[in-house]
């Protein structure tokens, strides 16, 4: 009776934490021109699609109740476009489409009113050594509102607090008439795990960045244009 009662609690928790876990990946698409214009100081969006597995039922009307005010203050901290909840084989899917914005960042200051929890970043690349040959990097970190973001998640339920890092799938393309050159570790091309990757992009590139020491670090991608 008492692994019951236990294993009850634990499927009543895990219904409700939904954002409190990772996402089982996030995607965002990012152009050169977009990273040119982020550069010159341009306010400029990221398409993203996010997905998450959850334990519990949709048909409780507790778990609808949260969803219901998770959904409204996603909503207010990020640029959502689609907000869908599907059955999944053990319990449910929620798939979040929106856009992230891509900023540029001199020193300390990020140049941003942006009221999103997460950003994409880009500064100045001061690193010596074979990351000289880069002239900025790109970063997915989290943006000035997370702390305000994180505290309405938690104000409806303590279990609701996200994860500063997430795991990430840049799919980035070449969209001017120059290459983009970019350095990376920690990172999967292809199906392939690669320690250290570097490239010179004509098209397009997927770089999947999950797991290990990026559950405590931020992703960060060197780039440069030829």
């Amino acid at each position: 009776m008492r692994n019951h009662l236990k294993t009850i609690f634990a499927v009543t928790i895990t219904s409700l934490m939904l954002f409190g876990c990772k996402a089982d990946k996030i995607e965002t698409s990012i152009g050169s021109e977009d990273l040119r214009k982020a550069i010159a100081g341009n306010t400029v969006s990221i398409e993203f699609k996010a997905e998450f597995s959850m334990m519990g039922d949709t048909e409780d009307e507790e778990t609808k109740s949260q969803i219901k005010l998770i959904k409204n203050v996603v909503e207010k901290y990020i640029s959502v476009e689609e907000f869908d909840i599907t059955k999944g084989d053990f319990g449910f899917n929620i798939t979040v489409e929106g856009d992230i914005p891509l900023v540029y960042s001199t020193g300390s200051k990020i140049v941003t009113s942006s009221e999103s929890p997460w950003i994409m970043k880009v500064s100045d690349n001061i690193e010596g050594g074979i990351l000289s040959n880069f002239s900025h990097k790109l970063t997915f970190s989290t943006g000035p509102q997370f702390s305000a973001f994180s505290a309405e998640l938690e104000g409806i339920n303590f279990m609701l607090s996200p994860d500063q890092r997430q795991p990430m799938k840049f799919k980035i393309k070449n969209t001017g008439n120059s290459i983009l050159h970019i350095f990376t570790g920690g990172v999967e091309v292809g199906g392939e795990s690669q320690a250290v990757y570097e490239s010179r992009v004509e098209k397009r590139v997927s770089l999947t960045m999950k797991g290990g020491v990026y559950d405590s670090i931020e992703q960060v991608i060197y780039f440069s244009f030829e």
